[in-house]
């Protein structure tokens, strides 16, 4: 098989019963890759002070 990128002839590698097709040339690395994530979800520095001062109020 070859690079999708430069052509050149793709080396296999395998780890514990996985294997990765890579491109000595172009560091190429044929392992999927998941590029999406949950949206983190941030805190305001109001709701923080609020949150701080509900704990110490107890």
């Amino acid at each position: 098989m070859d690079c999708p990128r430069c052509e050149t002839t793709l080396e296999t590698y395998a780890l514990a019963g996985s294997e990765a097709e890579v491109c000595e040339r172009c560091g190429y690395v044929g392992v999927s890759v998941e590029h999406e994530s949950e949206p983190v979800e941030l805190e305001s520095w109001q709701e923080a002070l609020r949150r701080f001062e509900e704990k110490h109020a107890e």
